[in-house]
């Protein structure tokens, strides 16, 4: 694993990288910053607080977010499969089209979260705090379809 920081993240991203599987970007800040198509696969993201972030199309395969707060951020047609999200923040956040396959939220806080089309499919939601959050289409770790009421 690659220890790198946010600033250096940010300066390769713009200079036209988007590969960054196996980094470690831990106790960090990260706000308003467009990472659209970003790879993160096997990543360590723990503890990172970011707001407003645009992970449309990224790729999270493996990664580990635990105890990260995830504000807002959007993370539309995003891979997040086995992805490791135990006691996370995601309140806000837009998973629309998401794939969360063995995913693991326990613990997680789902808060207003757009949940619209996500595959849940055998992901752990043990102890997840869920409340206002939107399903609609989404396929839950058993295999059912949920849509809110």
């Amino acid at each position: 694993m690659s220890f790198i920081s946010v600033d250096e993240l940010l300066t390769r991203y713009n200079a036209g990288e988007r590969n960054f599987s196996g980094i470690v970007l831990t106790g960090s800040e990260m706000t308003e910053v467009d990472l659209t198509g970003i790879i993160l696969n096997d990543s360590n993201l723990g503890e990172i607080y970011m707001q407003d972030v645009n992970f449309t199309e990224a790729n999270f395969l493996r990664s580990r977010l635990g105890q990260a707060a995830l504000i807002r951020c959007i993370f539309r047609n995003a891979d997040l499969t086995e992805a490791s999200m135990g006691h996370a923040n995601l309140a806000g956040a837009d998973f629309t089209n998401a794939r969360l396959v063995n995913a693991f939220l326990c613990s997680a806080d789902i808060i207003g979260t757009n949940l619209t089309e996500v595959n849940l499919t055998g992901a752990d939601l043990d102890g997840a705090y869920i409340k206002g959050a939107i399903f609609n289409n989404t396929i839950m770790p058993d295999g059912s379809i949920r849509n809110s009421s």
